[in-house]
């Protein structure tokens, strides 16, 4: 092997590693947007909030002082932002500064910098390596998909059409194939009521990547969704987060806006409905008697009050449906409102009966926003609608003028105006008496959409930031442990050779960890557990040519031809060792989720390097030694053995 001619391989190698590494080590820069509506706060408000934060900064986020801040945490920054410079700036820190300081900090505009690796070499991209939960803190939670759930609505939204090929079916005026047809059609919708393992995963990548946008507008960092097959199940990683059931309320709303036509009134216009009739009816006589709190609306606001649940609310609805013998074409709802005044608590004020057939729902609807209505001192949304939804919507108000059209939101009706005349054009609005809150809520359902499945919470786990701290240190000081033992231990037993196989295995925890980098792997326990791994393994190839090389000396061998030979036999023995560890590795990466996942990343990844930097970078470096520095005795085990003239 001509070694001074690939002298330039390893030290490409390295250097391009330990550019790779720099944004891990170096001093990172951190603009901790702040809020321009924080100096329209009273002056009082103001200094308790900066005197918050600024008692956190140095009893939570900066104990240490390793990190500085412009300015000081008292004083409102005259640019946009705090800037903040230090080292290992992990996303859970940043997640906990946003999230503790939601009245001063502005979270979507948090930034931080790249280095002049991440910006001139990878036009901005981060490279520093992700930490995991077991390491930073933060939240783990697995929503399983409700498909009972989801059935049911499937079919909600196909009524009308199975009802009218229904008709047809069984409509013997029609010809032989119009009722083929129909037939035909109606076995083909009740197909899509059957989930299978296929059908399932395909909704469950829809609620992904909705999940993923949710997350995504929370400015949260480095948040995990993976899918898992086998639960039907999906599983969310939060680090650093503190606001947890908030953001989980936020993963989990499953709020759909759909239009819904109330149940018609009578041939003279005179009633609202007759079911709405027979529940209003009721509803006076208690009233008149003294007796409101009996009211099935005061009892149902109870139910909200006291926070009992969607269920308890279902149950509550369904014995109304049956005690006003409501059929099965409609369903009955809660109109909410505020009661005239504005500054009043949004609750149930009356009970609607709605058709079940959805009109028009959320896929029909499009870039939303929330606009305020100065008349109203209140905020609506206006939106536009598809090509599709645009002539469904021109449909169901030309056929149906002087009747009430619902907009339903999640389970609540908010709105019920009255279709005056065919309304054309593809763009509407929704007027629901909301505050900002409702309407920003509101226009995010529609513009993300909803998830197509409810999702129910499987499991649960909080990891707090100080066993994530100490995680670290634990795994650093393992790594470093058993590095510093495996470096010592070459040494005694092979001196110059021993030296060879340090400098190999430092070149290829180096390269491993550019390679994780450059991946934007994220680093977990069980990830640590696989560097220490690679570094025993690594070593074992270095000792098995070793052996190799001692046997050729014992035999006689010049000591270049020793080497030469050593590397040769040892070779096959090195690789199909390694090839089988790599095989197993890659089925657990298939085959498995999670920390068993992380383990064998690092693991693979780190027979690939010890591979490099055993069967070439330390043949290199030997041959260097023996063919170009002369150097005739090595030292392998407690024997010194010399080169003999052969």
């Amino acid at each position: 092997m001509k070694s001074v001619q690939w002298i330039f391989v390893p030290i490409l190698v390295v250097a391009s590693s330990l550019t790779l590494l720099y944004p891990n080590f170096a001093e990172r820069e951190l603009e901790l947007a702040v809020r321009k509506e924080f100096k329209q706060l009273p002056e009082e408000t103001r200094k308790e909030l900066l005197t918050g934060f600024a008692e956190r900064w140095k009893a939570d986020y900066n104990p240490k002082g390793d990190w500085q801040i412009e300015p000081d945490p008292n004083i409102f920054p005259d640019q946009d932002y705090y800037l903040v410079k230090g080292r290992f700036i992990t996303s859970a820190k940043i997640n906990q500064l946003s999230q503790e300081n939601q009245e001063l900090i502005l979270e979507p505009k948090n930034k931080l910098r790249p280095t002049w690796v991440e910006e001139y070499i990878f036009g901005g991209r981060p490279l520093a390596i992700r930490l995991g939960l077991d390491l930073q803190g933060g939240m783990r939670v697995v929503l399983k998909g409700d498909f009972d759930d989801y059935t049911s609505k499937l079919k909600d939204s196909y009524t009308k059409e199975i009802e009218e090929l229904t008709r047809k079916k069984d409509d013997h005026s029609l010809s032989e194939k119009e009722r083929k047809e129909a037939q035909d059609k109606l076995k083909e919708i009740e197909s899509y009521f059957e989930l299978t393992p296929s059908r399932k995963l395909a909704e469950l990548e829809k609620a992904k990547l909705i999940i993923d946008n949710r997350l995504t507008n929370q400015n949260l960092t480095e948040p995990q969704v993976r899918i898992q097959k086998d639960q039907d199940s999906i599983e969310v990683s939060l680090p650093g987060v503190s606001n947890s059931s908030q953001i989980l309320d936020i993963i989990r709303n499953t709020e759909t806006v759909e239009y819904r036509l109330r149940e018609p009134s009578d041939s003279n216009g005179n009633s609202r409905g007759i079911y709405h009739d027979a529940i209003e009816l009721e509803e006076m006589k208690l009233m008149n008697d003294g007796r409101r709190e009996e009211t099935e609306i005061v009892r149902f606001q109870n139910i909200v009050k006291q926070k009992l649940g969607k269920d308890e609310q279902d149950r509550f609805l369904e014995a109304m449906e049956k005690k006003y013998n409501i059929p099965e074409k409609y369903k009955l709802y809660v109109k909410w409102s505020r009661a005239n005044n504005p500054k009043a608590s949004l609750l149930p004020r009356e009970f609607v009966v709605l058709e079940r057939a959805i009109s028009l729902d959320g896929k029909d609807m499009r870039n939303a926003r929330e606009s305020y209505d100065q008349n109203r001192l209140s905020y609506y949304v206006s939106f536009s609608l598809t090509s599709q939804g645009a002539e469904k919507f021109f449909d169901i108000t030309s056929k149906n003028v002087g009747r009430q059209l619902a907009i339903v939101w999640g389970d609540k009706v908010i709105s019920d105006p009255v279709i005056r005349s065919p309304i054309a054009g593809g763009n509407a609005q929704i007027d629901g008496e909301f505050g900002q809150k409702e309407a920003t809520d509101l226009a995010n359902v529609i513009s993300e959409g909803a998830l197509p499945i409810p999702l129910n919470v499987l499991e649960m786990r909080f990891i707090g930031p100080t066993l994530g701290i100490e995680s670290i240190e634990v795994g650093l000081k393992a790594v470093l442990l058993g590095f510093a033992l495996v470096i010592i231990f070459m040494l005694i037993i092979y001196r110059l050779s021993g030296l060879v196989a340090d400098i190999a295995l430092l070149v290829n925890v180096i390269v491993l960890m550019a390679l994780l980098s450059l991946m934007g792997f994220t680093l977990t326990l069980p990830g640590f557990a696989g560097i220490i791994l690679t570094v025993g393994m690594a070593v074992d190839a270095n000792v098995i040519i070793y052996e190799r090389i001692k046997e050729e000396l014992a035999a006689g061998k010049h000591v270049s031809a020793a080497v030469a030979q050593g590397f040769e036999n040892a070779f096959w023995t090195i690789m199909d060792s390694n090839v089988t560890t790599l095989i197993s590795g890659i089925l657990m990466i298939k085959l498995g989720n999670g920390p068993i996942k992380g383990f064998a990343i690092t693991l693979c990844w780190g027979i690939i390097t010890s591979l490099f930097t055993s069967l070439f970078l330390s043949r290199m470096i030997m041959d260097l030694l023996v063919n170009k520095l002369g150097v005739r005795k090595l030292q392998i085990g407690f024997k010194k053995l010399e080169s003999k003239n052969v």
